[in-house]
Formats: C-alpha cells, sequence, structure tokens
C-alpha cells in the first residue's frame, strides 16, 4: 500500500489521503508533465508527501520550510530559488542542489544529504500522451 498526503502542512494534519496506485494516478493526472519514471519512483517510497505549496513531493514527513532530514527524497520542477523567507543557515537560497537544474521544463529527484540536494536525476517535461 502506498499512501500519498496532501494538505495545508507537509508536517501537520493533512486533508486527503491516497492509498492506491490508481489514486495516486488519478491526482498525478493534475500534473499533466510528470514524467511516469518519478511516479514508478515515488511508488518505492514509503509515504508520499505533496508540498501545500507547489508540484513537489517528499519522501519524509518531517520536511518544514526551515528543515529537511537527511535522505529525504524530493521531486520537483523547481529548485535554488529565492524566496520572501530566510533560506536554511549557510545558504543563499531554498532547496539548492548540488549541481545545476533547469527548472519549470524539467524534473528532477534529489536526496538531501550534507546541507544539499544531491541530484539523482532529471527528465524533461513530458505530454499527458507520452505516458
Amino acid at each position: 500500500m502506498h499512501v500519498i498526503y496532501i494538505g495545508i502542512r507537509i508536517n501537520y494534519i493533512l486533508r486527503k489521503r491516497i492509498h492506491s496506485r490508481s489514486e495516486l494516478l488519478l491526482y498525478i493526472q493534475g500534473i499533466r508533465s510528470l514524467p511516469k519514471e518519478f511516479l514508478e519512483e515515488m511508488l518505492t517510497w514509503e509515504a508520499i508527501y505533496k508540498s501545500p505549496h507547489s508540484p513537489s513531493f517528499y519522501s519524509c514527513s518531517e520536511k518544514r520550510w526551515d528543515f529537511t532530514p537527511a535522505a529525504c527524497k524530493r521531486v520537483s520542477n523547481h529548485w535554488n530559488f529565492k524566496s520572501r523567507r530566510q533560506p536554511p543557515a549557510g545558504q543563499d537560497l531554498h532547496c539548492m542542489t548540488d549541481v545545476p537544474v533547469k527548472n519549470h521544463y524539467f524534473w528532477t529527484l534529489a536526496v538531501y544529504q550534507e546541507g544539499l540536494w544531491q541530484v539523482q536525476f532529471t527528465l524533461p517535461c513530458v505530454r499527458r500522451s507520452d505516458w
């Protein structure tokens, strides 16, 4: 069983739980550009936590704006961005990666280690018919 949590805050009581692959597929269809390889990766996680602010997905429930636990995984189409909120200590940007990534037209999977998101792979956005 795979569970996806979608809601107000990642580390709070969340609005919706999706318990099956078909329910997750229905939700992901709303994100029309996500390559299926990311869905397949997320289905290997114990649970999937959806950011309430953007099309970003996390493998850890403890993720907060100012804290990310080690080994947390993130799938997103935006990285290395400025925000009105203070970034983590010692960083200029939020969601800083170890290598440059392309934003908006590409999706990236990264794992948080030693204060940076370590990029695992990046793929271009797809049209839903590509699935």
